[in-house]
């Protein structure tokens, strides 16, 4: 009797080490499955941003100025940005900017706040791309000394991503201009220095901002590795030049 209540003992713990590793193997394919869709989601999601993006620079048109030396630079200094079709887009629109050696080229929004466009697209869209964005603390029409331009940080490449390649001086001297183009005027930009910096750092400051013609500094900020750490691009102004409209 002893003998078959061991028998069965033994076969019932052996079926239940069964059952485990059976629940063991379901719970790691359903983990593995959730692991899979966030993949896919995300990845749909950048999908879904660069598209957007892609098909918004339809709205702009580059022309060669005949300086054949830079045929990037020369694109640059002669894009033309249709802003009034970009307005009935999104009204909060309020600047282009390009930065022809790391491949940014981007509509500038301004929020009532820092927030929503740091999660949504030019179309407003919920995207981890979010916008390239002017502080909401900056006027709109660029017309203070220092003006701060944010970007994510994104794992593909885009937006403000390849910031960080300026941290390399060469990199700097041979790339170091980027194009704000405004409704009015465009800004050639010099980059003259890449640094990380508090979240806190006085670059954020702008209190006391001065009302001047155009900016004595522009600040381009994204995220980086350390949360508590940003990334920015101190950028001057090197050439402004004024467009000329139709009567």
């Amino acid at each position: 009797m002893e003998f078959e209540v061991a028998i069965s003992f033994f076969i019932g713990g052996k079926n239940m080490r069964h059952i485990g590793e059976k629940i063991i193997l379901v719970l790691c394919i359903a983990v593995f499955g959730i692991a899979a869709m966030n993949l896919v989601e995300i990845g749909k999601e950048y999908y879904d941003g660069q598209k957007e993006y892609e098909e918004l620079k339809e709205y702009t048109e580059e022309e060669p100025n005949g300086q054949q030396d830079d045929p990037a630079e020369s694109k640059a200094e002669e894009k033309t940005i249709d802003f009034a079709e970009l307005r009935k887009i999104n009204e909060d629109i309020v600047a282009w900017i390009q930065i022809p050696g790391i491949g940014v080229d981007y509509p500038v929004v301004q929020g009532e706040d820092n927030e929503y466009y740091l999660h949504h697209t030019f179309q407003k869209e919920a995207n981890k791309a979010g916008s390239i964005f002017l502080d909401y603390r900056n006027r709109a029409d660029f017309t203070e000394q220092r003006v701060i331009i944010y970007g994510h940080n994104m794992k593909d490449g885009s937006m403000f991503s390849n910031l960080k390649k300026y941290q390399n001086n060469a990199f700097r001297r041979e790339f170091g201009i980027a194009y704000l183009y405004l409704p009015e005027k465009t800004l050639q930009l010099e980059i003259v220095a890449c640094e990380r910096v508090s979240m806190r750092d006085k670059a954020y400051v702008l209190e006391y901002n001065m009302t001047c013609d155009w900016p004595e500094e522009i600040i381009l900020s994204t995220c980086s590795s350390s949360s508590d750490m940003r990334l920015i691009l101190r950028c001057r102004v090197a050439e402004v030049k004024c467009l000329e409209f139709d009567n």
